[in-house]
């Protein structure tokens, strides 16, 4: 057998629950001429089991029966495995433990049960605050990078307004030039015919500044 010092190399792999179940079956089955038999009461198991362990190695039965140990620790932990399952040791106040008794009492299950049912709970509700605040952060951003595309594209609205604005008092400048600042005297068929162009010249504009702002929007890295 494989050892690391005085002690076995696999029994200091063994943690609590799994020596007090390896005790306890060694003492079922334990040689009637070897002593001292192994004391499996958690409070002793630690101390004791080496010396049951040596104990044994210094006969040829003894010998046999921790190689029957050795093999019904592997089946053992195959199973829990095999059922998605895997021991594990953790002490409790008795005060909590008694209250685990009575929930697990009053919802006629396991207190294994329950306590899946508890850290399952505990595991959602991470998982909900952690999406929660990845929602919020990312409802942040979404805000503040509308804020901004809204400013850009009050901005773009501007300059393509005082584009347009510049371009119409350049024309109307040359006109009031070529009619030597003196304003045209219109019948009323010729002004209504002006309003209906100057109408139109605004529909212009309008959709060239709503064509440009619908570019920038399509375009936007916020948008792709």
């Amino acid at each position: 057998m494989e050892t690391t010092g005085n002690k076995p190399g696999w029994l200091k792999k063994l943690d609590r629950e799994e020596t007090v179940w390896a005790a306890n079956y060694l003492l079922n089955r334990w040689p009637d001429e070897l002593e001292p038999k192994p004391d499996p009461s958690p409070a002793m198991v630690f101390i004791t089991f080496g010396d049951s362990i040596r104990t044994l190695e210094s006969d040829v039965a003894g010998v046999k029966l921790i190689e029957r140990l050795r093999n019904a620790i592997r089946q053992r932990r195959y199973r829990q495995a095999e059922g998605g399952r895997k021991t594990c040791s953790f002490t409790l106040p008795l005060n909590t433990k008694d209250k685990l008794k009575i929930l697990a009492k009053n919802a006629d299950t396991t207190e294994t049960a329950i306590i899946e049912s508890l850290i399952a709970g505990a595991l959602q509700s991470s998982q909900d605050q952690k999406e929660g605040k990845r929602r919020e952060a990312l409802e942040k951003t979404i805000t503040r990078n509308s804020s901004k595309l809204a400013q850009e594209l009050n901005k773009i609205r501007l300059e393509v307004t005082t584009k347009h604005l510049d371009a119409n008092l350049r024309r109307l400048a040359g006109w009031q030039v070529y009619l030597n600042e003196q304003t045209p005297e219109l019948s009323a068929e010729q002004e209504s015919e002006a309003n209906r162009i100057a109408e139109k010249r605004m529909r212009e504009i309008q959709e060239a500044i709503r064509a440009v702002v619908a570019k920038h929007e399509m375009m936007s890295p916020r948008n792709i």
